[in-house]
């Protein structure tokens, strides 16, 4: 493939159908069968397989008694196949969600921080305002929010700085505060506030892939030279308050999305003293005046008040 002269040449040459039907066949082992379930006749499907094969320079399919199964080349083209028409899945979403009326799109990777605390209500009153543009917002880890943002993959990040962020654009988003979480009945409820250090006696709930925060602890506990003492990983900050009230151990989790989740239950939050205790979310974009038109609004939208 790489004998073509350009990448434009080898554009006009392939046909997504002829990938489509590739994938089919593959997936059913059998080029009968796939032309059964395209509503095609098997010697169409095969002529496909072989305009593929010309094009490919090499075989694509091995034959043998029970069907057919790709060659490494075949497999390397299932891959790249099966990727194009998921993006060509995504278009199609995409350009239906205009013939609906929706205008813009912005694609928001964000930390459970920032998902937990602050960002359904700063959505809920762009979208009031903005009824056009949709929000697409994925949760994940700070570190993993930063490379979203750098490989493109999210037009803006909203997480805690890490050294993945090095390079990109980043304005303040919101300020939060760490804090301890126990069941009301704790030994530690008693204090109005203490030390990280002070719950390393304890059982800890950790938030899995947690990085930014996980660190912190796992400093913290060094520094003391004790050992962090963690009996369970969740996937939410929810699930880490049901841990914690049902007295499997301790956490540490922003006070906003305590009074969110946890104020209901039988849990007390105890503000940490710690320096890494306080802590800023940042917005953050590769440049944010060359976003596109409605990630531009959104963050516009976001930016703190004076």
């Amino acid at each position: 493939m790489s004998d073509f002269t350009s990448p434009r040449s080898f554009l006009r040459q392939i046909d997504l159908s002829s990938l489509d039907l590739f994938v089919l066949i593959c997936e059913c082992g059998s080029i009968a069968r796939a032309a059964e379930q395209g509503g095609m006749v098997a010697s169409a499907v095969s002529k496909r397989v072989a305009e593929l094969e010309s094009l490919a320079r090499t075989p694509l399919l091995l034959r043998h008694a029970r069907g057919v199964r790709p060659t490494p080349a075949g497999e390397l083209l299932l891959a790249h196949a099966r990727t194009i028409l998921l993006g060509v899945e995504h278009l199609r979403d995409d350009l239906g969600e205009y013939a609906r009326g929706i205008r813009g799109l912005v694609r928001l990777s964000a930390n459970a921080s920032a998902v937990e605390q602050f960002l359904p209500e700063d959505i809920a009153i762009f979208v009031k305002h903005h009824p056009d543009i949709r929000i697409d917002l994925r949760q994940a880890t700070s570190r993993s929010v930063a490379r979203a943002v750098r490989d493109h993959m999210a037009d803006l990040g909203v997480c805690s700085p890490s050294d993945e962020v090095e390079g990109l654009e980043s304005m303040p988003y919101r300020r939060e505060r760490m804090v301890l979480i126990m069941p009301s009945d704790h030994a530690l409820a008693r204090h109005q506030e203490l030390a990280y250090e002070e719950a390393l006696d304890y059982a800890q709930i950790g938030l899995r892939d947690s990085s930014i925060v996980q660190e912190m602890l796992d400093r913290q506990a060094r520094a003391g030279r004790r050992m962090l003492r963690q009996r369970i990983e969740v996937d939410s900050l929810s699930a880490m308050c049901r841990m914690i009230e049902c007295g499997l151990g301790v956490g540490v989790m922003p006070e906003g999305a305590y009074q969110r989740l946890g104020e209901a239950r039988a849990l007390h939050a105890v503000p940490l003293t710690d320096a890494w205790a306080e802590r800023s979310l940042q917005l953050y974009a590769i440049s944010f005046a060359e976003l596109p038109a409605p990630a531009r609004h959104f963050a516009q939208a976001l930016m703190p008040q004076d």
